[in-house]
């Protein structure tokens, strides 16, 4: 089975996500460290040069381009919702998981969005892409796990795996 971890960045994407895939003995991947070392460029520049609808398109190619995997868990940016093909790609490979962190949470953990590869943030608020994301997230999601604050490592990696778990009875 392969789980698919998506939300806001700054959720917990990928620091949940590698510890998951270490409890479950999977592969964890996150796409933007793929395509950071596939164009040997920060997230954010890459973003910048692509502009956003091109980024969604990358990520997009990116996901559809991951032939057959087993035992892995994804992290995808969070931009991954606006592209539906990617998240289709994504349900049919395994469960999704939205990682819901409150907002406060969010602005915490993301004090400066020009130094994340956020996409649309140039002509939107943080709280703003939120709002926007948060329809969407919800969505796809087969599975929403709210990640109160505070909320440690360890009791967000049983929430997810109580949910998930379901699909194995």
């Amino acid at each position: 089975m392969n789980i698919t971890l998506i939300g806001m960045a700054g959720a917990g994407k990928s620091y949940i996500g590698k510890a998951l895939a270490k409890k479950l003995g999977y592969k964890f991947l996150d796409i933007d460290v793929i395509i950071e070392k596939k164009l040997g460029k920060k997230l954010r520049d890459v973003v910048v040069s692509l502009g956003d609808k091109g980024f969604v398109k990358l990520e997009e190619k990116t996901i559809l381009s991951l032939k057959n995997p087993v035992n892995t868990v994804f992290s995808p940016g969070g931009s991954v919702v606006y592209s539906p093909k990617a998240m289709r790609f994504l349900r049919t490979v395994g469960p999704v998981v939205f990682l819901k962190a409150p907002f406060p949470v969010i602005k915490k953990r993301i004090p400066d969005m020009s130094a994340r590869g956020l996409v649309k943030f140039k002509h939107k608020s943080l709280h703003t892409l939120y709002g926007e994301r948060l329809p969407l997230y919800k969505q796809y999601a087969d599975f929403v796990v709210t990640l109160p604050k505070g909320a440690t490592k360890t009791a967000s990696i049983k929430k997810i795996l109580k949910v998930t778990d379901k699909l194995s009875k």
